[in-house]
């Protein structure tokens, strides 16, 4: 360009976008879907959070444990005597003193008309052992007096066990813990948390990406086609191209509407992000909600499996294919004479975008892990690239010098339209008649000098 028309551009891209950043439709969704998507997942995390958490109004507080202490009778034949190796949970538990009897006629005389004992008989029967709590004679002592008692031994007698046994603290807890059977066919090795988490998102990234850069050119594609074609419905196209060149009004207009659309959009994520950081801060708060809560609460997840060049890079290319369906949508406008001619005009544009969308999907833009991959071919068409690429790179699984490629082959095929839609805006200024075909318009452009 030279430079009258790099100045021309300028004057334009700003025009433009303050028309655009004043609009009241643009600044009543931008607000709008902001409140929206800072509100709902703060509100949804927060309610999990929640879940579980409240007192019930209708719970009577526990009463202190009045027994302290228990005679212990053993006629299993076993030597169990690791009482005093037990963990309790229950609040008081602790202050319980466990005295070793020879038999129950002797822990029932030392246990006779006190209201602080209990005796603790324990038998052998069919091959399980039985425990049995004994209130002594004269006692006021109720059995719901030392429910928790019960509860403790219930919980925590295979600790008495593996005491009685000479186990260490760390092979009780090896003992206790659950034991998980998993089936493993061939060579493969189990997924780790983090494994899961990166075969998860590599099926749904691709496809957010898909579907977020679909959906945005479906809703701002549209508008830079009416920019474009505005001069000439206006009845001022031949005024205008006596002071501006079509190259400079087409880039500064599209320009204009991507980098308003890109804010706007910025805008709705920067929300989203904000009302998930908001709602993590809720669950941690709270303690509760389920696993998948507190895993997107955590802190580290982010940057264990996503690297920061692959996310500018992704971003990068998000944009520059942006710019490029906007770049083909201003084609559609610039051929039109009015605003009902857009939808024949915009054929290529929407056939390009739809083709796009389906390759992706059919070729392997999404999918599971390695196995998922698209097609090489598919990251070099700048179509298809803009739309498969930003989820593999995010992920890693592309490299990025193939997404450094990609990029560049986007961002020139993006000019190349907006060039080639500067020419045609020019050759159709003084075209009467029915809009042409795209094979027609190809034609014309042949022909010219």
């Amino acid at each position: 360009m030279k430079r009258k028309e790099w100045r021309d551009m300028k004057k334009i891209f700003t025009f433009t976008f303050r028309s655009q950043m004043r609009s009241k439709k643009y600044r009543t969704a931008l607000i709008l879907v902001c409140i929206l998507l800072f509100a709902v997942p703060l509100l949804v995390m927060a309610a999990a959070g929640r879940t579980g958490d409240s007192p019930d109004p209708a719970a009577q507080p526990e009463a202190v444990n009045p027994v302290a202490q228990v005679y212990v009778v053993d006629e299993t034949g076993l030597g169990i005597r690791g009482f005093d190796a037990i963990h309790w949970e229950e609040e008081g538990m602790e202050a319980v003193s466990w005295l070793q009897t020879e038999d129950l006629q002797a822990a029932s005389a030392a246990a006779e008309n006190t209201d602080d004992s209990l005796i603790l008989l324990m038998e052998e029967e069919t091959g399980a052992i039985r425990l049995h709590l004994l209130i002594p004679e004269g006692s006021s002592l109720k059995e719901e007096d030392f429910s928790n008692l019960q509860a403790g031994l219930d919980r925590s007698f295979p600790e008495v066990l593996a005491a009685s046994a000479g186990l260490t603290e760390e092979q009780t807890q090896m003992v206790q813990n659950p034991v998980q059977a998993q089936v493993v066919t061939g060579q493969e090795d189990a997924l780790s948390g983090e494994e899961l988490a990166r075969e998860i998102l590599s099926a749904a990234l691709p496809y957010a990406f898909i579907m977020v850069l679909y959906f945005m050119v479906l809703i701002y594609g549209q508008n830079v086609a009416n920019s474009v074609i505005m001069e000439k419905s206006s009845k001022l196209m031949d005024t205008f191209l006596t002071s501006v060149r079509p190259v400079s009004m087409i880039f500064g207009k599209v320009f204009a509407i991507v980098c308003s659309s890109i804010l706007q959009f910025a805008a709705w994520i920067a929300a989203l992000l904000l009302g998930l950081a908001a709602g993590s801060a809720v669950v941690k708060a709270s303690g509760g909600g389920s696993g998948i809560w507190q895993f997107l609460a955590g802190e580290n997840w982010f940057g264990e499996l996503f690297s920061l060049p692959g996310m500018i890079l992704s971003v990068l290319l998000l944009l520059s294919g942006f710019l490029l369906y906007c770049a083909i949508a201003s084609i559609g406008g610039s051929a039109a004479g009015k605003q009902e001619d857009l939808s024949s005009t915009n054929v290529l544009f929407t056939m390009i975008l739809v083709v796009s969308f389906l390759v992706s999907l059919a070729v392997g833009g999404v999918g599971i892990g390695s196995s998922g991959a698209a097609s090489a071919w598919v990251y070099w068409v700048p179509f298809t690239s803009v739309l498969t690429l930003p989820g593999r790179l995010l992920l890693g699984e592309v490299s990025l010098t193939v997404g450094a490629g990609a990029l560049a082959v986007s961002v020139a095929a993006a000019v190349l339209f907006l060039a080639l839609a500067a020419k045609i805006y020019r050759m159709m200024a003084l075209y009467k008649g029915n809009p042409p075909t795209p094979a027609k318009l190809f034609a014309m452009l042949r022909e010219k000098p």
